[in-house]
Protein backbone atom coordinates (compact mmCIF):
# COMPACT_ATOMS: atom_id res chain seq x y z
CA UNK A 1 0.00 0.00 0.00
CA UNK A 2 1.37 3.75 -0.67
CA UNK A 3 1.28 6.35 1.25
CA UNK A 4 2.45 10.13 0.32
CA UNK A 5 4.99 10.98 3.37
CA UNK A 6 5.75 14.79 4.38
CA UNK A 7 8.77 16.27 1.88
CA UNK A 8 10.37 18.62 3.70
CA UNK A 9 13.36 20.92 3.00
CA UNK A 10 16.15 22.70 5.51
CA UNK A 11 18.98 24.14 4.30
CA UNK A 12 21.26 27.19 4.67
CA UNK A 13 21.85 29.57 1.47
CA UNK A 14 23.73 32.70 1.16
CA UNK A 15 22.03 35.81 0.61
CA UNK A 16 22.99 35.28 -2.84
CA UNK A 17 21.62 31.97 -3.24
CA UNK A 18 24.31 29.75 -3.14
CA UNK A 19 24.41 26.56 -0.25
CA UNK A 20 28.32 25.79 -1.15
CA UNK A 21 31.44 27.17 -2.61
CA UNK A 22 32.30 26.10 -6.42
CA UNK A 23 34.12 23.10 -5.01
CA UNK A 24 31.20 22.01 -2.56
CA UNK A 25 32.71 23.36 0.42
CA UNK A 26 30.63 24.38 3.26
CA UNK A 27 33.22 25.60 6.05
CA UNK A 28 31.59 29.51 4.90
CA UNK A 29 29.02 27.81 7.21
CA UNK A 30 31.38 27.59 10.40
CA UNK A 31 30.98 31.03 11.84
CA UNK A 32 26.87 31.03 11.47
CA UNK A 33 26.62 27.37 13.19
CA UNK A 34 28.88 29.06 16.21
CA UNK A 35 26.46 31.92 16.21
CA UNK A 36 23.56 29.71 16.22
CA UNK A 37 24.94 27.89 18.97
CA UNK A 38 26.41 30.38 20.94
CA UNK A 39 23.45 29.86 23.97
CA UNK A 40 24.15 26.50 24.12
CA UNK A 41 21.24 25.61 21.74
CA UNK A 42 21.09 23.71 18.55
CA UNK A 43 19.41 26.62 16.01
CA UNK A 44 16.17 24.28 16.21
CA UNK A 45 18.20 21.64 14.81
CA UNK A 46 17.32 18.78 17.37
CA UNK A 47 13.79 19.35 16.93
CA UNK A 48 13.43 19.48 13.15
CA UNK A 49 15.80 16.44 13.18
CA UNK A 50 13.62 14.07 15.95
CA UNK A 51 10.62 14.10 13.45
CA UNK A 52 12.69 12.90 10.36
CA UNK A 53 12.53 9.10 9.21
CA UNK A 54 14.51 8.94 6.73
CA UNK A 55 16.61 11.32 3.76
CA UNK A 56 15.88 11.60 0.35
CA UNK A 57 19.84 12.92 -0.72
CA UNK A 58 21.55 13.94 -3.77
CA UNK A 59 24.92 11.82 -4.53
CA UNK A 60 27.84 14.11 -4.08
CA UNK A 61 25.92 14.96 -0.74
CA UNK A 62 25.28 11.44 0.53
CA UNK A 63 28.59 11.18 -0.01
CA UNK A 64 30.18 13.78 1.52
CA UNK A 65 28.22 13.13 4.58
CA UNK A 66 29.24 9.69 4.85
CA UNK A 67 33.10 11.84 5.13
CA UNK A 68 31.57 12.75 8.12
CA UNK A 69 30.33 9.72 10.13
CA UNK A 70 26.68 9.64 8.82
CA UNK A 71 25.35 11.59 11.51
CA UNK A 72 21.54 10.64 10.98
CA UNK A 73 21.34 7.16 13.36
CA UNK A 74 19.63 4.53 11.81
CA UNK A 75 17.61 6.98 9.20
CA UNK A 76 17.97 5.46 5.83
CA UNK A 77 19.03 7.43 2.74
CA UNK A 78 17.48 7.55 -0.57
CA UNK A 79 19.93 8.71 -2.90
CA UNK A 80 19.26 10.28 -6.12
CA UNK A 81 21.80 9.47 -8.92
CA UNK A 82 21.72 7.80 -12.44
CA UNK A 83 23.51 4.65 -11.37
CA UNK A 84 20.86 2.04 -10.72
CA UNK A 85 23.99 0.12 -9.20
CA UNK A 86 24.86 2.07 -6.14
CA UNK A 87 25.61 0.67 -3.22
CA UNK A 88 26.77 2.48 0.48
CA UNK A 89 26.01 2.36 4.30
CA UNK A 90 23.15 3.38 5.33
CA UNK A 91 20.94 2.90 1.66
CA UNK A 92 17.57 2.11 1.38
CA UNK A 93 17.29 2.46 -2.62
CA UNK A 94 19.15 4.31 -4.91
CA UNK A 95 18.25 5.83 -8.38
CA UNK A 96 16.11 8.59 -10.37
CA UNK A 97 13.94 10.71 -8.39
CA UNK A 98 10.64 9.10 -9.89
CA UNK A 99 11.79 5.54 -8.63
CA UNK A 100 12.98 6.90 -5.13
CA UNK A 101 9.34 8.37 -4.67
CA UNK A 102 8.28 5.18 -5.28
CA UNK A 103 10.04 3.77 -3.08
CA UNK A 104 9.68 6.64 -0.35
CA UNK A 105 5.79 6.15 -0.48
CA UNK A 106 5.94 2.27 -0.70
CA UNK A 107 7.83 2.54 2.78
CA UNK A 108 6.08 3.67 5.86
CA UNK A 109 8.15 6.88 6.89
CA UNK A 110 6.14 9.97 7.49
CA UNK A 111 8.57 12.32 6.83
CA UNK A 112 11.63 12.73 4.53
CA UNK A 113 14.22 15.38 4.58
CA UNK A 114 14.96 16.32 1.06
CA UNK A 115 19.18 17.19 1.55
CA UNK A 116 21.49 18.11 -1.09
CA UNK A 117 22.12 20.21 -3.88
CA UNK A 118 20.26 22.29 -6.44
CA UNK A 119 20.14 19.18 -8.83
CA UNK A 120 18.54 17.28 -5.98
CA UNK A 121 16.54 20.52 -4.86
CA UNK A 122 15.07 21.02 -8.15
CA UNK A 123 14.67 17.30 -9.08
CA UNK A 124 12.40 17.00 -5.69
CA UNK A 125 10.51 20.27 -6.69
CA UNK A 126 9.59 19.08 -10.35
CA UNK A 127 8.47 16.23 -8.98
CA UNK A 128 6.20 17.53 -6.42
CA UNK A 129 7.78 16.27 -3.87
CA UNK A 130 8.33 19.36 -1.24
CA UNK A 131 5.58 19.97 1.29
CA UNK A 132 7.60 22.68 2.85
CA UNK A 133 10.98 23.95 3.35
CA UNK A 134 12.89 26.10 6.23
CA UNK A 135 15.77 28.25 4.69
CA UNK A 136 17.92 29.39 6.82
CA UNK A 137 19.32 32.67 5.13
CA UNK A 138 22.65 33.53 6.08
CA UNK A 139 24.24 37.22 6.31
CA UNK A 140 26.94 36.96 3.31
CA UNK A 141 27.20 37.10 -0.20
CA UNK A 142 29.38 34.46 -1.29
CA UNK A 143 30.00 35.43 -5.34
CA UNK A 144 29.88 32.19 -6.74
CA UNK A 145 29.06 29.05 -5.86
CA UNK A 146 26.70 26.06 -6.08
CA UNK A 147 23.28 27.38 -6.50
CA UNK A 148 20.55 26.09 -3.68
CA UNK A 149 18.52 25.21 -6.74
CA UNK A 150 19.26 24.60 -10.05
CA UNK A 151 17.20 26.35 -12.96
CA UNK A 152 14.03 24.94 -13.81
CA UNK A 153 10.28 26.32 -13.94
CA UNK A 154 8.98 28.30 -11.23
CA UNK A 155 7.27 27.16 -7.86
CA UNK A 156 5.17 29.57 -6.03
CA UNK A 157 5.59 29.30 -1.98
CA UNK A 158 3.56 30.88 1.04
CA UNK A 159 5.94 32.13 3.60
CA UNK A 160 4.63 30.72 7.19
CA UNK A 161 6.82 32.23 9.49
CA UNK A 162 10.01 34.03 9.34
CA UNK A 163 12.26 34.36 12.56
CA UNK A 164 15.35 36.20 13.50
CA UNK A 165 18.47 34.12 14.84
CA UNK A 166 21.79 35.29 16.36
CA UNK A 167 24.79 36.03 13.97
CA UNK A 168 22.18 38.19 11.72
CA UNK A 169 20.54 34.83 10.27
CA UNK A 170 17.26 34.97 9.10
CA UNK A 171 14.91 31.45 9.43
CA UNK A 172 12.24 31.18 6.58
CA UNK A 173 9.94 28.56 6.83
CA UNK A 174 7.63 28.20 3.30
CA UNK A 175 5.02 25.91 2.21
CA UNK A 176 4.24 24.71 -0.83
CA UNK A 177 1.38 26.42 -3.01
CA UNK A 178 -0.56 23.37 -4.88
Amino acid sequence: MTHRPEYVGYIAMSLDGYIATPDGGVDWLNPFNEALTSDGGDGGYGDFITDIDALMVGHATYIQVLGWGWPYEDRPAYVLTRRHDFKGDHIAAAGPVDSLKQSIEASDHRRIWIMGGGQTQRAALDAGMFDRITVFLMPTLLGNGLPCFAPGVQHNLTLSASTPMPGGIMKLDYTFKD
